[in-house]
């Protein structure tokens, strides 16, 4: 069920910045080879590959694979939110409890983020989130730009592709 979603999502993803962009220029593709190798490579490591991020014309759209350990709720990590990047998560092993929204505050610029793919943005804290909720392979998530976000508890180990769309051009092309 997870590979027909990715490949509904890779085909829409393709169409749709082919048809914005209307150049000359062929489309990027990630095979789905490309994908499972990452998903191995990523078992035992959290952090994300960045397979490509490309120009569609008004936008930089990025495709990475991420890994989150099993973690307890005090080492998941903090709230983030992105100032530029819109991202989709679809998730292809594992859960986790997920929340997004609420009031940043406590704000501090995160470092490196045009090369990692993510854009320019903070953490911080959130005194209550907006939504909180379980999440699992074949779910997926849209979560807006300047939406903190975080895990609030990881289970099991969660492996994630993830679209991030990037109309400000703040990413670097890959």
């Amino acid at each position: 069920m997870t590979k027909a979603i990715l490949k509904v999502i890779a085909a829409a993803l393709l169409v749709s910045a082919t048809a914005v962009a209307q150049t000359n220029s062929s489309a990027t593709f990630v095979s789905g080879d490309q994908i499972h190798a990452a998903i191995n490579e990523l078992q035992s490591q959290t952090k994300g590959v960045s397979f490509r991020i490309v120009d569609v014309g008004d936008a930089h759209v990025g495709v990475a694979m991420q890994n989150r350990l099993k973690a307890e709720p005090s080492k998941t990590g903090g709230p983030i939110m992105h100032s530029n990047v819109t991202e989709v998560y679809i998730v292809t092993a594992g859960s986790a409890t997920l929340a997004t929204g609420g009031i940043m505050t406590d704000q501090k610029p995160m470092k490196n983020t045009g090369e990692e793919g993510i854009g320019p943005g903070f953490g911080g804290m959130v005194a209550k989130a907006n939504d909180v909720r379980p999440i699992k392979a074949g779910d997926v998530v849209i979560i807006p730009k300047n939406t903190p976000h975080w895990f609030v508890e990881i289970p099991e180990t969660l492996t994630y592709l993830v679209v991030r769309i990037d109309p400000s051009k703040s990413t670097s092309l890959k």
